[in-house]
């Protein structure tokens, strides 16, 4: 690069935070191109994506991605035209592009050139373009014309739509033009469709831009909207919208004046600002302390109450308190709301996986997405990606049949996986369904057996349902086969590792040939939950909601033993009962309980439950997870700590892991039974419920 080439590193977050939009637009349209081969405005919507594209990556001197874009855009133009039809080879083609596109991408974030080999790419597409496809010529003249092409626009179109000029004058000392009319365009792109402009699109990535820059777009929003999509663009001397006497004058700064304030000229249009999610972080945390500082602050009033009695003054300073308290609420609910993120983030990365993996293992799959305007907090939705993509490729391998056997078994040829969420009350609950052969529990407890997971008589026992659990357990599969997807017996239980890390539970529901749904419920967020503290002996413990079923008292005689594990009769059924303290530090002394009768937390991590005594209930409080710290590490059975009002730490319970270390696996527990049932112990139930 020359000494006195422009820096290009001011321009460059921008530019890929609009690539990595403009090649999601890419891939998802695709995909849905080839569902919906006569849907013109989602090719018009593609096309504008690879255009905007082509000339920002030109501008910003990416040649690479910028030949890669050219080349699908000549595809993309056959299909407007009506030349070619989105077949499967087409399209498989076109998305070959688009994953070199975002190797380029990921190569320029991480500072490197875009010197990908992409010749064999670039033949494949011209090779697609110089082809017929699968339909030939239609001759169709109907198609719409290429979208902000140079110039060549049938004036004919111009007459149809509300066509509006714009004029955008750029500040004398603007280090980029190019750079920043392509941001220009792509900030107008959002609101209408750009039909012409001049300079062209060639120009400007060339670096032609002169004193103005002229676009005549097709827009059906307010004038307001259109200045307000180019308010917060810096560099801009001067804006003109077509039938408006008003002028915008920008300042030496860039920053935009006018004769009407700003605000109410872009009123009606949706205003939206970038944000560092390490910033969003850093509020979450501090607003953490908020809640931290709010409960405290509380619990200091209480204090002052109790030992200097109801006067004006500390009543005064308690009302304060409450008042701060609701504002700490309302700050942690607008915080909260701003890091969450529709699931379609999470959920638009699984198309294109299942497509190329059907198409590998010679299946034909409907996959359908529902709840995607659900909402989710970023972090879970992060720590989701892998969970999830085990799932819908379980869906596909083991789920779905051949086209073959779907028709012996009387099925359409075409399986269907449902990918899908919704809210319940702080819950999220994510499903994947298939309609495949579903999972034989007979087959699962014979693997178990098998593999020396549990007796025969255990397997006996136990229900279809609980068999179903078998699943998440290390090492088995029932698979016949060991194939690149899946088969070895591994991942499901670090699906199920992963999704409990997040606070949640997945379960499975089955039926042979029927199909499969698995079903996972996870908290809202992860920064600020509510738990159930308890006392043990000198300890607060929080129990994360999530996870509390109910409490109840157990009279000390309706306690037994099944295989030296504590065990009662709860509402019919058999239910493991731990002493919580001893779970946690291994006293074998155990809790001393007075008056004849136990204080039980009812608990439940997937299909377990099971029993914790404690010494007292302490009540339901907001919590903010923390670190047990480097030097503690992971300790299984807790998750983390909190502070609590008092300034004191408690530490926060997980429940599943706990489970694991007291031994109450769930093959281990339909031993037990299946001992307790043929007779070999024998003790009363007897339980008194909390009033």
């Amino acid at each position: 690069m020359a000494a006195d080439a422009p820096d290009m590193s001011e321009y460059l977050g921008v530019f890929l935070d609009e690539a990595e939009e403009q090649v999601e637009t890419l891939d998802d349209g695709i995909l849905r191109l080839e569902k919906e081969p006569d849907d013109q405005g989602l090719l018009q919507e593609i096309f504008r994506a690879a255009h905007s594209l082509k000339s920002s990556s030109a501008a910003m001197g990416f040649a690479n991605m910028s030949r890669l874009c050219h080349a699908s855009e000549n595809i993309l133009d056959r299909f407007r035209a009506g030349d070619m039809r989105p077949n499967t080879e087409v399209v498989d083609v076109l998305l070959r592009a688009v994953d070199a596109l975002k190797t380029i991408k990921e190569a320029i974030r991480g500072g490197e050139s875009d010197a990908l080999d992409i010749s064999e790419v670039v033949a494949a597409l011209e090779a697609s373009a110089a082809g017929t496809g699968d339909a030939g010529p239609t001759g169709d003249s109907s198609a719409p014309p290429p979208d902000g092409r140079d110039g060549d626009e049938d004036e004919e179109r111009l007459m149809e739509t509300d066509a509006r000029e714009v004029v955008v004058r750029l500040t004398d000392d603007c280090a980029m033009p190019s750079v920043r009319a392509q941001i220009v365009l792509k900030a107008l792109e959002k609101i209408g469709e750009i039909l012409r402009t001049h300079p062209s699109r060639e120009e400007i990535s060339a670096g032609r831009i002169g004193e103005q820059l002229r676009i005549m777009m097709a827009a059906r929003v307010r004038e307001q909207a259109i200045r307000g999509a180019l308010e917060s663009i810096s560099e801009i001397a001067r804006v003109e919208v077509s039938g408006d006497e008003r002028v915008v004058d920008v300042g030496p700064k860039g920053r935009g004046k006018s004769s009407v304030e700003l605000g109410a000229m872009a009123k009606g249009a949706e205003q939206t600002v970038r944000v560092n999610v390490a910033r969003l972080d850093k509020l979450m945390n501090l607003v953490g302390e908020l809640v931290i500082d709010r409960t405290r602050l509380a619990q200091l009033g209480l204090d002052l109450e109790t030992q200097y009695g109801s006067v004006d003054s500390i009543q005064d300073v308690r009302e304060t308190c409450r008042q701060m308290g609701r504002t700490v609420g309302d700050l942690q609910e607008e915080v909260m709301k701003a890091r969450m993120l529709p699931i379609a983030q999470l959920f638009r990365r699984f198309p294109r996986m299942v497509r190329d993996l059907a198409h590998k293992m010679g299946k034909e799959v409907e996959f359908i997405l529902e709840g995607e305007e659900t909402e989710l907090d970023r972090s879970v939705i992060q720590e989701m990606v892998d969970p999830l993509g085990h799932l819908l490729r379980n869906a596909v391998d083991h789920g779905v049949e051949t086209p073959e056997q779907r028709a012996r078994a009387g099925k359409p040829p075409k399986g269907r996986v449902i990918l899908a969420a919704r809210q319940e009350e702080n819950h999220i609950i994510i499903e994947v369904t298939d309609d495949g052969a579903g999972i034989d529990a007979e087959k699962l407890k014979d693997s178990a057996v098998r593999k020396g997971g549990m007796s025969e008589s255990a397997a006996a026992s136990i229900s279809d349902e609980e068999a179903l659990q078998l699943v998440f357990s290390s090492g088995l599969s029932t698979s016949k086969s060991v194939s690149e997807v899946s088969g070895r017996g591994v991942g499901m239980d670090v699906v199920k590792t992963n999704v409990q890390r997040l606070r949640g539970r997945v379960q499975i529901q089955s039926k042979p040939g029927v199909g499969t749904t698995m079903v996972v419920r996870l908290p809202l967020t992860l920064a600020i939950s509510q738990a159930l503290l308890v006392r043990c002996g000198e300890e607060t413990i929080a129990i994360p909601l999530v996870y509390v079923v109910e409490t109840t008292r157990v009279a000390r005689d309706a306690l037994g033993s099944v295989r030296r594990r504590l065990v009662t009769t709860f509402r019919g059924r058999v239910l493991p009962v731990v002493d919580l303290r001893k779970a946690l530090d291994g006293d074998d002394t155990g809790i001393q309980m007075s008056g004849g009768l136990s204080r039980i937390v009812v608990t439940r991590s997937g299909e377990r439950e099971v029993g914790m005594i404690v010494d007292h209930l302490v009540g339901e409080q907001d919590i903010v997870l923390k670190s047990l710290g480097s030097a503690l590490g992971d300790i299984a059975g807790l998750s983390g700590s909190t502070i609590l009002g008092d300034g004191t730490v408690a530490l926060v319970l997980d429940v599943a892991s706990l489970m694991d270390r007291a031994g109450l696996q769930a093959s281990l527990l339909a031993e037990d039974e299946g001992e307790r049932s043929g007779g070999r112990h024998q003790f009363n139930g007897r339980n008194e419920s909390d009033v």
